[in-house]
């Protein structure tokens, strides 16, 4: 006969002695990879946000590595908050290339980038091409190859830009509609 020690959240869930464990290793795992404690409220937000986002299971065999690429783009992006404007579109590509396979080259990741984010190449200066891969701790290389999930991380930063630029011409495009209204 297998004991359990139960616990119960203020939901009233129940969770096992393995899954407390597991819980609290996820916690140390963020914790190590941010730098810096964290409170009990706020993990408890981060593994709600990553169970909705990430699909995450606290026992399963890839919850580390999930935690762990979570806490990197925290880290990289600083406030990775759902409420934030644009965080939906963004996220959404980031998910769109973690969740394909495959390699890309260079050129491919980048024209797969456009096909999804919906951007010209041609408005985007070469330095910003560089900065997303930058950003995401690749380097750019026409012929490198770059699998989807290094990938993803690029899409998040890519996004950013594209959102940018698009509410950018809606705010010329606004204020032309304006000049031409007086």
């Amino acid at each position: 006969m297998i004991l359990y020690t139960l616990k119960q959240d203020y939901r009233g869930n129940v969770a096992t002695k393995k899954y407390l464990a597991k819980y609290r290793q996820l916690r140390q795992i963020y914790e190590r990879a941010l730098g810096k404690t964290i409170s009990d409220e706020t993990w408890y937000r981060v593994v709600s946000f990553l169970k909705q986002r990430f699909s995450l299971r606290v026992e399963s065999e890839n919850a580390e590595t999930i935690v762990e690429i979570f806490a990197g783009l925290k880290q990289r992006y600083g406030a990775l908050s759902p409420t934030r404007e644009g965080f939906e579109e963004r996220w959404q590509a980031f998910k769109h290339f973690y969740d394909s396979e495959g390699g890309y080259s260079g050129i491919e990741a980048l024209s797969a980038l456009a096909n999804y984010l919906k951007i010209n190449l041609d408005d985007v200066p070469s330095s910003t091409r560089y900065y997303w891969f930058s950003q995401a701790g690749l380097s750019y290389s026409a012929h490198g190859i770059y699998h989807s999930k290094d990938l993803a991380l690029v899409a998040f930063v890519a996004a950013k830009w594209a959102i940018n630029k698009r509410s950018q011409s809606m705010k010329s495009a606004t204020l032309e509609v304006l000049a031409i209204a007086k």
